[in-house]
């Protein structure tokens, strides 16, 4: 796994515009979590709704991949994400 796959659709090798606001969201959310820390004004609720909202992508993320793999595809369309 290279570095660009994380922003990379596997498919067309082109820039994912989904994987691109995915990891954006990520590094930002992930920042203000340690500015907090760094400045103590950290709360539990800020941990708490941090790891709510990752596990929750995650979980849709997978949820949507396996719906998306049990349909029928055409023969000549790739499986995966076409943006």
């Amino acid at each position: 796994m290279q570095l660009a796959d994380i922003l990379t659709n596997p498919v067309t090798q082109r820039l994912s515009q989904s994987k691109f606001c995915i990891t954006v969201a990520l590094v930002a959310t992930t920042f203000a979590l340690i500015w907090e820390v760094v400045h103590g004004r950290a709360t539990e609720w800020l941990y708490g709704l941090y790891l709510a909202a990752w596990v929750t992508h995650a979980q849709a993320s997978k949820r949507a991949a396996i719906s998306r793999d049990a349909l029928p595809q055409p023969a000549n369309q790739p499986k995966g994400d076409e943006q």
